[in-house]
């Protein structure tokens, strides 16, 4: 089970990180324009800044937590 959770974490950061910096701004930009702000104005730039922000540290957090998991040794030691 801990080693299936852990492959799913590894997977998910791995796709996470396929995402191209056009897709990625494109969702920031989303997101900040759904929250009603409106390009070109400081307000979206702190929008941009922020959403950012959060992204960072959401991925440093799931790379925190993959880390911390115990290692489990494979029960199939090939002899």
């Amino acid at each position: 089970m801990t080693r299936s959770l852990l492959l799913l974490s590894l997977l998910a950061v791995t796709l996470a990180a396929c995402a191209s910096a056009k897709d990625i701004e494109a969702r920031n930009e989303a997101r900040c324009q759904a929250r009603g702000l409106q390009p070109n104005t400081k307000n979206y730039e702190d929008c941009m800044a922020q959403v950012e922000t959060e992204r960072t540290n959401r991925m440093e957090q799931r790379r925190r937590e993959a880390l911390e998991q115990p290692y489990v040794p494979p029960l199939n030691r090939g002899y």
